[in-house]
């Protein structure tokens, strides 16, 4: 599809048009060239803040719930959950709530030590991926401390104890016992991680929709990324609207078989 002139008003006389619509992509002369090399810039952004942010959180609490009593971990666990098992558009709902310039309850603190002053955090660069970036981590931190959890449970405590006798403290045991054996869930996390973020759609979308498609990404493409940025090329109703989209989803394939394909090498050297 990708190497043809598709489009929704054009089903009859489909053409073979080779690599017309990639260099239409990424030649940057156009607005839809613009929007996706934009959304790629967004990508990289986002991408490896949300994943370092998400991850380290969520170890972190896996770290510290795992040495507390039986019963509270089992508290802890299902608080931790709760953000992950409701709808999307309910979390992004209830954080548009909470980010509002002035009244918001997030927005209005922040805004007390001098972050996001006056500003509308949908609107402005920097502020709008922080934004998303909010929400996600939010929104899934629950189900990777879900994962970390089960791995450092899995852990003999034989293990623990052996270094305990020898006098091991608890910041020891953490660095040298627990992080090296559950280095296969780290790994899993991460790599399902960058897979998911690189694939961004629904918070941003929901943040910045409008009537008119092509406001998706909100003022500047503050907000837009790749998904996004496929989905308006299809419903645009331009010229070869599906094979540009197809072009740009074959080229976010390849971005994030390439990111996985680096995770594997590295830790094919490192294990």
């Amino acid at each position: 599809m990708s190497f043809t002139n598709w489009s929704l008003s054009n089903k009859e006389s489909i053409n073979f048009v080779g690599f017309e619509n990639y260099l239409y992509i990424l030649s940057g002369d156009t607005i839809s060239s613009i929007r996706f090399i934009k959304s790629i810039k967004n990508l990289a952004i986002y991408v490896p803040v949300t994943v370092t942010v998400g991850i380290s959180i969520s170890l972190g609490l896996a770290l510290i719930v795992s040495h507390i009593q039986q019963r509270l971990y089992k508290i802890f666990r299902g608080i931790y959950f709760i953000p992950t098992v409701l709808p999307l558009f309910l979390v992004t709902g209830i954080w548009q709530w909470f980010m509002a310039p002035e009244t918001g309850l997030v927005a209005s603190n922040l805004a007390k030590i001098g972050i996001g002053r006056d500003v509308i955090w949908t609107q402005e660069p920097g502020y709008a991926i922080a934004m998303v970036v909010l929400i996600d981590v939010w929104n899934s931190v629950g189900f990777n401390f879900i994962i970390f959890s089960t791995g450092i449970l899995s852990v003999s405590p034989e293990i623990f104890e052996a270094a305990e006798i020898d006098g091991a403290s608890a910041l020891q045991k953490m660095i040298y016992i627990t992080i090296p054996l559950i280095e296969p869930t780290i790994f899993f996390v991460t790599a399902y991680s960058f897979i998911s973020a690189l694939q961004v759609y629904d918070i941003p979308w929901i943040l910045t929709a409008t009537a008119d498609i092509n406001a998706a990404g909100g003022q500047g493409q503050v907000m837009l990324f790749p998904v996004m940025e496929m989905v308006r090329n299809i419903y645009s109703g331009g010229k070869s609207a599906l094979g540009r989209a197809a072009a740009e989803g074959v080229i976010l394939m390849f971005i994030i078989s390439l990111v996985t394909f680096i995770q594997f090498i590295s830790r094919r050297k490192t294990v």
